[in-house]
């Protein structure tokens, strides 16, 4: 197989973000502080506190005061010893990998988080829930961030070959469904406390399937048409005189609770890569045609099917983009790439228009309380860096994720199918895809019914 030349010039200016990372971005970058600190150390000895979907459901079923005060304390006694686990794992790779610039970032981001969950004082009124809930709006936007440096420090890693691809992928693993964790509590926590404040009664009674506002029962179909225009209208922004491959939906329209942002991005990025590979196979075996006769083609479709059983709903993308190699199939779920790939996709993160990652993230700890609360958004908006999916996400809250998926239509960062997978399996599902060389590929994908009483999911990724 063979690659594009690489354009070194076109990140040469990064070359600095390659070399250990600077002490004048850090203050935590040294060995003493790294491998000697008895507070992280006695933190990360106490046990994250596993809790089930179905626990949360029965919890946000009937609010009251003493409820809200015990979730936020619940997040503020949780939090810590889950942050602290991920800056011990930091702490137990290579000093040269942790060192790296963007994963530093990483690290010092957690340690600093940390240190603010640490010190906050109990709650015990509303009014401090509300302190309470600001604190962890700031916690959840100034982390937006934190996700492009993991990749981008993933790439860089493979390109220095400092980890082995199997350690690597058990790390970049594991600090993803930590985040999913973290991230999932602090919002849904967020979310009763809205419930709660938003009646004039004071207690709320939720339906007996009711999870959180984070949850919706969404329609299957219309999350995957939702999803699938968005993705077609990047796609034709780049071929405005092409037909775009018809979506067919079959099987039953299924309603089941999830958390859309996550869903919306697995969708997303499947349909990415079918409605791509069908429309760059199209043009490959009719390149000798006019700009106007390829204007009059109509692309394969992109065929989904979706069924259901008692306990879990199954979608099968199927599209007829050409298929792919054994070689190339076998690779698709690593996020570690090889020197020439990694150095190639990493320089689309770094082609991103406005991509512009702070030298420090803004993670010192007392400005997660310090914060005004005036509706402003950090500078690094990255829904306007990288682009943004519309209106797709009902959350108040902002996601990486989006931004993410809305990226350019030419902007391959070969990571997305491993992050679909680590998302999918923290929902207890499977994502799985076949492939025939020449014709086409099937992606399935499965979960279980969230928040049913034969689910067994455990929020416990620490």
């Amino acid at each position: 197989m063979s690659y594009p030349p690489l354009k070194l010039s076109a990140f040469a200016s990064k070359l600095e973000s390659m070399l250990p990372f600077q002490a004048r971005y850090a203050n935590l970058l040294n060995e003493q502080h790294f491998y000697q600190n008895d507070t992280i150390t006695s933190w990360a000895s106490k046990e994250a506190h596993p809790v089930t979907l179905r626990q949360l459901a029965n919890y946000g079923q009937k609010l009251n005061k003493g409820k809200i005060i015990a979730s936020a304390n619940f997040v503020r006694n949780e939090l810590p010893i889950r942050l602290s686990l991920r800056v011990k794992e930091m702490q137990e790779l290579k000093f040269n990998i942790t060192n790296n610039y963007h994963l530093n970032q990483v690290y010092q981001s957690y340690w600093y988080c940390f240190n603010a969950f640490r010190h906050t004082r109990k709650i015990i009124t509303l009014e401090d829930n509300d302190k309470f809930c600001r604190f962890l709006s700031n916690v959840l936007d100034d982390h937006l961030i934190v996700l492009p440096h993991l990749l981008m420090g993933t790439l860089e890693v493979s390109i220095l070959r400092s980890m082995p691809q199997k350690e690597l992928d058990s790390f970049i693993s594991s600090m993803i469904r930590s985040r999913i964790s973290r991230r999932v509590i602090m919002e849904q926590h967020i979310s009763l406390s809205n419930a709660f404040q938003s009646q004039s009664s004071s207690v709320v009674v939720e339906p007996a399937n009711y999870i959180g506002a984070a949850f919706e029962n969404g329609s299957a179909h219309e999350r995957l048409k939702v999803t699938a225009e968005a993705v077609k209208s990047y796609i034709q922004s780049n071929f405005p005189n092409l037909k775009m491959p018809e979506l067919i939906i079959e099987g039953d329209d299924v309603k089941f609770e999830f958390l859309t942002a996550h869903l919306n991005y697995i969708f997303a990025e499947i349909f990415r890569n079918a409605f791509k590979a069908t429309i760059n196979n199209m043009l490959k075996h009719n390149g000798h045609l006019s700009e106007e006769e390829l204007s009059q083609l109509q692309p394969p479709p992109v065929i989904v099917q979706v069924s259901t059983t008692e306990n879990s709903t199954a979608f099968k993308f199927s599209d007829q983009g050409g298929g792919m190699s054994n070689e190339r199939l076998s690779k698709v779920w690593s996020f570690g790439k090889s020197p020439e790939l990694a150095t190639l996709y990493l320089q689309n993160f770094h082609k991103m228009p406005g991509l512009d990652l702070p030298k420090r993230l803004p993670i010192l700890d007392h400005q997660y309380w310090d914060k005004p609360d005036n509706g402003q958004h950090a500078k690094h908006e990255l829904g306007g860096v990288l682009g943004n999916l519309g209106n797709m996400e009902s959350s108040p809250q902002r996601s990486t994720l989006f931004s993410l998926a809305g990226r350019s239509f030419q902007s391959t960062l070969g990571l997305s199918l491993p992050m679909c997978k680590v998302y999918t399996d923290y929902w207890g599902g499977t994502l799985e895809m076949y492939s025939v060389e020449g014709y086409g590929s099937d992606v399935y994908l499965t979960f279980g019914k969230i928040g049913t009483n034969q689910d067994s999911l455990r929020l416990d990724r620490a």
